[in-house]
């Protein structure tokens, strides 16, 4: 204890959102730095909140953080979602920089169906690791999420999911 870890300054972003935003996170269960859990009561619902990060974006105009899963997490976040029926199980991706700065940094709140949509949970239509991809265009009103299930573009097309950046207050 007293010990802080890069982690600690990544999780605590998000926890200093949602106590300022008058929530009072607690934390479900930590077993290791590349993801906490946290459960989250609001006025419209009861949350558990699988949480990553990243620091090193790709691009130099428009940001984009790819989380991975591996076989393990998948099967922890399945049971999560069994197991936790009475809850909605939303995910935070916590996106930012080695070097901290006010700008492109976001805490994208993705939803459980988006994420499906994003990343095959049982793993038929791809073969390596199960990826998220969140991405920061510059001046854009929503981020995008595209993974290893849904390309992010598709005969020349733009198929990324829009989201909108502010979710995390509106949970």
């Amino acid at each position: 204890m007293g010990v802080l870890c890069k982690a600690d300054y990544y999780y605590g972003a998000l926890l200093s959102v949602l106590i300022n935003g008058g929530l009072a996170p607690a934390l479900f269960e930590k077993e290791n730095e590349s993801r906490q859990i946290y459960e989250v009561s609001t006025n419209n619902d009861d949350y558990m909140i699988y949480t990553k990060y990243h620091t090193s974006p790709t691009g130099s105009k428009d940001f984009t953080w790819s989380f991975t899963f591996s076989d393990r997490e998948l099967e922890e976040i399945k049971k999560l979602k069994d197991e936790n029926k009475n809850k909605t199980l939303v995910f935070a991706f916590i996106c930012s920089q080695k070097q901290l700065s006010d700008y492109n940094q976001e805490i994208a709140v993705v939803y459980w169906d988006e994420f499906t949509e994003c990343i095959d949970m049982n793993k038929k239509d791809y073969r390596g690791t199960a990826r998220l991809s969140v991405k920061l265009m510059k001046g854009a009103k929503a981020l995008r999420i595209y993974g290893s299930k849904r390309a992010d573009v598709l005969d020349g097309k733009d198929n990324t999911i829009k989201i909108e950046r502010n979710r995390l207050s509106s949970l």
